[in-house]
């Protein structure tokens, strides 16, 4: 494994000081300083010329800047204006008790000076985004995260709609229930249209209470990308151009209901740490191809498993903006319970599921279906990955053969969670978006 470099040093001491920071700042100064900061990030940070002749679009990037990307690439007649929400509200933690934010207690239920408190917080953000850019429409990638709700308020009290775009396009069989639940109970949907990603995600909605003219059926906004030139954003973290092999990494307890990652203490970590430590040693073994373990844009781990794992051709990589170009390069894809699956089958990718671990049998049906996907390696042992890995490497691609009839069916599950992948999505969001703008709507 990788030593502490300078790098991680630096890291840590970052995060010493954020500590610091919490124990001896006042909450009041600390408001202060958030909220001169989001101004300061508004002001002069964000360097777009408007067309005065144009209506312009808000979107709150809140970990999903694919699907940004996409809207930006599709886009000929508004502003777009993408703010960096985890910067500009990152103020909105100090109004909020852990369990209104973290979506465990109704929102409603936080105290009324505190929410009042953040509302004119978030009218000055608003206003200040107003004066610079004009305001014809607030873009979220949701509308139960708690540092928005007050914002789609002081929009409506300003004549301004906001629609979701949901970048939340799997829903987990067991969350297809207890979401609803949760959701009706602690943050129901307050916007004014939400796009989804499939009809299936159309149900879930529904079953939330949003009326089906409120929801629209477009598919995954970032799939537009696979349609556009590749990138080249990772060669940038290598010394050289090489073949790539791509490890999607997790969170310890992802897609585990919170009763059985609390209760029963279920977690991921051994079937993700042996993966990884493998996927270290074929990296030092096969110098010839970079490794890329890619984290999820919210994963805590990340600056530990860069840490852990950093080799000259092997690189852990945060944030949203690079997922696609890594299904669209990669030789082969190693994953469990993501949407890079779905992903990597729809681009014809070399996909390895890994699903040996006794908890996914256990709340097998609580999970992603991937488990029976068509046209994919599923391993459930850790030596059937072992052996599938180290025939790929000798240059043995067998494991990778499907019959017309696997890959006919691995299709149809695509289409099952991505509606049209055609490379239109961000236009039929456009299209449906004109119809906001009718004054009958």
């Amino acid at each position: 494994m990788s030593k502490i470099t300078p790098s991680n040093h630096n890291k840590r001491i970052r995060l010493f000081f954020r500590g610091m920071v919490k124990i001896f700042i006042p909450t009041i100064i600390r408001k202060k300083i958030y909220m001169a900061l989001a101004l300061r990030y508004i002001n002069h940070n964000i360097d777009k010329k408007i067309d005065k002749n144009k209506k312009t679009i808000i979107i709150l990037d809140h970990f999903f800047s694919q699907d940004v990307k996409a809207l930006i690439l599709s886009n000929t007649n508004y502003n777009l204006i993408s703010i960096d929400t985890p910067y500009v509200f990152r103020g909105a933690k100090l109004f909020f008790r852990a369990d209104v934010k973290d979506l465990n207690a109704p929102y409603d239920s936080e105290d009324q000076v505190n929410r009042a408190a953040y509302k004119r917080e978030c009218q000055i953000i608003f206003n200040a985004l107003r004066n610079k850019f004009g305001i014809d429409l607030i873009v979220t990638a949701s509308d139960n995260y708690y540092w928005v709700r007050e914002l789609i308020e002081v929009a409506r009290d300003n004549k301004i709609k906001t629609v979701v775009l949901d970048k939340e396009g799997l829903i987990s069989p067991f969350d297809f229930d207890a979401l609803v639940t949760r959701t009706l109970k602690n943050a129901p949907f307050i916007s004014d249209h939400i796009f989804v990603w499939s009809e299936r995600q159309k149900e879930f909605w529904n079953k939330i209470g949003v009326v089906k003219d409120k929801i629209s059926v477009i598919g995954q906004p970032r799939s537009d990308l696979f349609h556009y030139k590749i990138d080249k954003e990772i060669d940038k973290y290598f010394n050289k151009s090489r073949p790539l092999i791509t490890f999607f990494t997790y969170a310890d307890d992802a897609y585990i209901p919170f009763d059985s990652s609390i209760g029963e203490g279920f977690t991921w970590v051994e079937m993700k740490k042996q993966t990884q430590d493998f996927l270290y040693d074929l990296a030092v073994k096969h110098p010839e191809y970079n490794f890329v373990f890619k984290a999820h844009p919210q994963q805590l781990d990340l600056e530990k498993l860069q840490m852990r794992y950093k080799l000259a051709n092997l690189r852990v990589i945060g944030g949203a903006n690079i997922a696609n170009e890594l299904v669209a390069r990669s030789e082969l894809i190693i994953a469990f319970q993501t949407t890079a699956v779905l992903e990597a089958m729809f681009m014809n990718k070399r996909v390895i599921y890994t699903g040996w671990d006794p908890t996914e049998e256990l709340l097998k049906d609580h999970l992603l279906p991937f488990r029976e996907a068509p046209g994919i390696v599923v391993a459930r042992t850790f030596n059937t990955f072992r052996k599938v890995c180290d025939r790929f490497f000798s240059g043995d691609l067998n494991d990778f053969k499907f019959s017309k009839n696997e890959e006919a069916k691995k299709h149809v599950m695509v289409s099952k969670f991505l509606y049209k992948p055609d490379g239109h999505v961000c236009d039929r969001f456009f299209k449906e978006i004109e119809k906001l703008f009718e004054p009958s709507s």
